[in-house]
């Protein structure tokens, strides 16, 4: 994968985080890798994922660069 624009969404409430990489399947793994060590640098992501579980939680690119 590329460049370009992603975001992470909460199918439980809806909420969506969005963000950009220039190796957008490398921020991918990073971000999950992250989450599941509790050590995610978005603080209300991170709640949310310990809250409802990775199984509630996906990622898809919105615009590749």
């Amino acid at each position: 994968m590329g460049c370009g624009i992603y975001k992470i969404t909460n199918k439980l409430t809806n909420k969506v985080y969005i963000g950009s990489s220039v190796v957008i399947s490398n921020r991918e793994y990073k971000h999950f890798w992250m989450l599941q060590k509790n050590i995610h640098d978005n603080s209300h992501l991170q709640k949310s994922f310990n809250k409802h579980g990775r199984d509630n939680f996906i990622f898809e690119v919105v615009e590749y660069c």
